[in-house]
């Protein structure tokens, strides 16, 4: 069995890594052989996580979902041949970029600010406090602008995944930053630089 872990640019030369490498085109996939299924203790994913970013201070980089195995060199083959040319050109884009997570905690988000009245009362509380938080991603969207040209909501709908350039990540931290001090309602935070892992795949929309 083999625990996918990157794909890299072909022509990337790894030192220092343990991981195998599968030459598929113009990518490499990295893996590691496994005897049995990776299990699914936070440790383990954690750990999946540091290697990723030590490899990234390395080389360009597609993570890929910890979990993700294949049989055997075959099936790796012809996953590999099926999206590599989508890896190549999603490689190319993410070159010399990195990820910065935006934490957005807008105070009393999930519950009412006090004693519902009644059911419609409650909704019309919850109704604001989500057009709220709608209005905050797009400014967030708005102070990065000149940084980024692809966010991505996560599944929370507390964080933004920000795509960068390396070179920018420290001014644009400090731009939201200066822009959240002046957000009573909010708790805004960055954490990163960090690999693409938001945004290995393509943007659907």
């Amino acid at each position: 069995m083999m625990l996918l872990a990157a794909v890299v640019p072909r022509e990337a030369v790894l030192v220092g890594t343990e991981l195998h490498r599968r030459d598929v085109g113009p990518v490499a996939v990295l893996y590691e052989e496994r005897s049995e299924a990776p299990t699914e203790e936070p440790s383990a994913v954690v750990e999946h996580g540091r290697r990723i970013v030590a490899l990234a201070e390395k080389v360009p980089l597609l993570p890929i979902r910890y979990g993700t195995t294949v049989a055997d060199g075959q099936e790796l083959d012809e996953l590999a041949e099926q999206r590599a040319d989508e890896w190549s050109r999603r490689l190319a884009h993410l070159a010399g970029r990195c990820e910065l997570l935006v934490h957005l905690d807008l105070h009393d988000l999930t519950a009412p600010t006090g004693p519902a009245e009644s059911g419609r009362a409650y909704l019309e509380a919850r109704m604001a406090r989500l057009r709220r938080h709608e209005q905050l991603v797009a400014d967030v969207r708005r102070v990065l602008e000149p940084w980024t040209d692809e966010t991505r909501v996560l599944p929370d709908r507390r964080r933004l995944a920000v795509l960068v350039e390396r070179e920018d990540a420290a001014t644009a931290c400090e731009a939201l930053a200066a822009w959240g001090e002046g957000q009573c309602d909010l708790a805004v935070s960055t954490s990163g630089p960090w690999p693409p892992f938001s945004f290995c795949e393509e943007d659907p929309t």
